[in-house]
């Protein structure tokens, strides 16, 4: 059965009046829910108009804000607004400001040394001609009561006599005697046998005072000597120092006993662990740097002196309130942050900030924990608020 033309259409007329009924009708109720209060542009937000347009500045369509959804001044100054769906908008991410450890890895240079407090320097304990010279060379190893050589002093030889005169007689006399022999250098197991000692043997043993090595000598077989004349100095390698230096904005993560790993290229693959021993209180003038001093133990003697090498410092400090390196801003000279008020709308703020970790800021003022801070897109976000501070009119 086919209807005729004339209800067709009848039947189409009605259906499209009852749509086009269901449609205002649902229209009209989302208007009366939302009242427009005024059509704003997304990007300069000091472009308002009472009726849908462009704006005068960018040539973007406006966009309503309806009475209701203002949570915020949107005309503040430092907001900045992002059409919503925008690829601006779509690349900004955030984190949240909380509180955590602050982590940060110092990474030093400096030069490997000697310990200095066991360097040691050989004098001559009396005057006299040095003969038989034995241990000279600059790397040899020499221990406490070794031979280095054989000299000839008649000072010496009085006071042998002296004492082997006193001897008899014991008592205050031959203590003093024997004191005296202590003074030019002699133990106790060479002057115990000055009584036995031959007329013609006119040379005593020079004993090695210190342990360590020979790191330079002064004095030559068949050199006449003075008192306290310097002959050798010696060095204990078995401890070494590492001396670097360390920038005035990381010396608040340094503290004595702190841990630091040390490398050097001449033992590639190898790491000494030492502990901070000094932290110098003066600064260098040109480089505001300060020396630090890292006490490494060497029983191996691996470590040479003057070789270069690297430390590394791991640091923890208690948590505290901080945000991501990545969310703070320094055009201008002082640092700030942008929050996300909502999606698309951003709010900047100067904060002020104290020690910088790995990949944290710690922030001493300007933020409240649970913020949402800006931490990939906010240069787009800071370089539209400049454009918008140079487009707005002198009085708003």
């Amino acid at each position: 059965m086919r209807l005729k033309p004339t209800i067709a259409i009848a039947l189409a007329a009605a259906a499209a009046g009852w749509f086009a009924a269901r449609w205002s009708g649902a229209r009209g109720g989302a208007a009366a829910a939302q009242r427009v209060l005024f059509y704003q542009s997304p990007m300069h937000p000091w472009v308002k108009s009472d009726k849908p347009g462009q704006c005068t500045v960018c040539g973007m369509d406006l966009v309503a804000v309806y009475e209701g959804g203002k949570t915020f001044d949107h005309e503040a100054p430092d907001i900045v607004m992002l059409p919503a769906g925008s690829p601006n908008v779509v690349g900004v991410r955030t984190s949240e400001v909380k509180k955590r450890p602050l982590t940060r890895t110092l990474r030093v240079a400096g030069m490997i040394g000697e310990d200095m407090s066991r360097h040691g320097i050989v004098s001559a304990p009396v005057e006299g001609r040095i003969d038989g010279l034995s241990m000279n060379h600059p790397g040899q190893q020499v221990t406490r009561r070794q031979p280095l050589a054989t000299i000839f002093s008649r000072t010496l030889l009085g006071a042998a006599t002296e004492y082997k005169q006193a001897l008899p007689q014991g008592g205050a006399a031959a203590e003093t005697a024997k004191r005296k022999l202590e003074q030019y250098g002699l133990v106790w197991e060479q002057i115990k046998t000055i009584p036995d000692r031959q007329p013609d043997d006119i040379y005593f043993g020079m004993l090695s005072p210190l342990t360590g090595v020979i790191v330079k000598s002064y004095v030559a077989e068949g050199q006449y000597v003075k008192e306290g004349e310097r002959l050798l100095e010696t060095a204990d390698f078995t401890t070494m120092w590492f001396m670097c230096a360390v920038y005035e904005q990381d010396l608040p993560f340094l503290k004595l006993r702190q841990v630091v790993k040390v490398t050097t290229p001449s033992l590639p693959g190898q790491v000494f662990s030492g502990r901070v021993g000094a932290i110098n209180p003066v600064l260098e003038d040109t480089t505001h740097t300060a020396m630090v001093r890292v006490v490494l133990e060497n029983p191996e003697r691996k470590l040479l002196v003057n070789t270069s090498a690297e430390g590394v410092v791991e640091v923890e400090a208690p948590e505290v309130l901080a945000v991501p390196r990545t969310a703070v801003l320094w055009s201008g000279g002082a640092p700030r942050v942008f929050l996300e008020k909502e999606a698309g709308v951003y709010q900047r703020r100067e904060v002020k900030l104290g020690r910088a970790g790995d990949a944290d800021w710690e922030v001493l003022e300007g933020l409240r924990e649970g913020a949402a801070v800006v931490t990939s897109g906010n240069m787009l976000i800071d370089g539209q608020a400049q454009l918008n501070n140079l487009a707005s009119p002198a009085e708003p």
